[in-house]
Order: structure tokens, then sequence, then C-alpha cells
């Protein structure tokens, strides 16, 4: 599993090292959306983006992919569907990508 993040937000970075702190087993790759090839750059910017094989999941449900992932973050999985069937969590996503720091 590839997680794309800007390696110039600071908020990104933070995750992307919480993110490798999180992951016992070794099976995350966080790269910088940078250097991704092929992928929308617009769109990289926009949201987090987590590539699991052919399958790309962009935002929210990158969230949601990441806690089905990292057993550390199994319980929180749970919370992330409620937020997603009463559609808060996607909102609540979106609202604090707009506000990251870009460069």
């Amino acid at each position: 599993m590839r997680v794309l993040i800007d390696a110039s937000c600071p908020y990104c970075r933070a995750l992307g090292r919480a993110l490798k702190a999180l992951d016992l087993r070794g099976t995350l790759r966080v790269e910088p959306l940078q250097e991704a090839q092929g992928l929308d750059r617009e769109a990289l910017l926009k949201e987090l983006h987590v590539l699991e094989g052919k399958r790309v999941h962009q935002g929210y449900r990158a969230l949601l992919a990441l806690a089905r992932r990292l057993p550390l973050l199994w319980p929180l999985y749970p919370l992330l569907l409620l937020g997603l069937a009463f559609g808060l969590g996607p909102k609540l996503y979106q609202a604090l990508a707009a506000r990251r720091p870009r460069a």
C-alpha cells in the first residue's frame, strides 16, 4: 500500500511519520505526491491518496483504507464507518484538507 503525501505540507509530513510509526508490519510506503506519476496532480494536492494495488482511495476513503490495513487503527474503523454513513466524516475531512498549509 502506497500513501501519497504532500512533501511541502507540515501536516502531511506529520501524518506520514505517524503512519510509519503505526505500521508495525512495515506494509506501507509513504511517498511524496510530487514524485507520483500517472495521477492527476491537482487531485493529489486536494486529497490524501492511498494506492492499494490497482485501487485508488481518495480523501476520507483513504483514511478508511488505512484504518483497515493498520491493526493499531482497527478500533477507529467502526467510528470512521459511522462518519461515512452519516456523511459527517467526509465533510470534516474536506474542511480540514482545505485549511492545510500549501506551498
